[in-house]
């Protein structure tokens, strides 16, 4: 059963465990890089959920995600998508975090 919208989707659920063992400072630093690469991928569509989402805030923030409103953005974002545009922005993300993990562990 599943509990999470984004249990649905295997590798959406793969990128939250991964960003949920991540030390909130860093966080802040790969969510601008997932915004990055929306908008590179998505533009103007991107615009339009920025919209709906200043918009219509949501109730209340509960979730770990939420906590940093630029992951957020980009986590409502990918609701949006159909499954395999979802897929594919996802595997973005998993390989941007990947690299941004390996960067760091070089520099410490």
């Amino acid at each position: 059963m599943y509990t999470r919208w984004y249990d649905n989707y295997p590798e959406l659920q793969q990128l939250l465990q991964l960003l949920e063992k991540v030390d909130d400072y860093y966080i802040d630093i790969i969510a601008q890089d997932f915004l990055q690469i929306i908008m590179e991928k998505y533009g103007s569509q991107f615009d339009e959920v920025i919209k709906k989402l200043s918009d219509n805030p949501p109730p209340g923030y509960n979730r770990w995600y939420d906590k940093n409103y630029d992951l957020h953005t980009c986590i409502e974002f990918i609701k949006t998508l159909e499954d395999n545009e979802r897929a594919e922005l996802v595997n973005s993300f998993i390989i941007a975090l990947l690299s941004f993990i390996t960067n760091v562990d070089d520099e410490q």
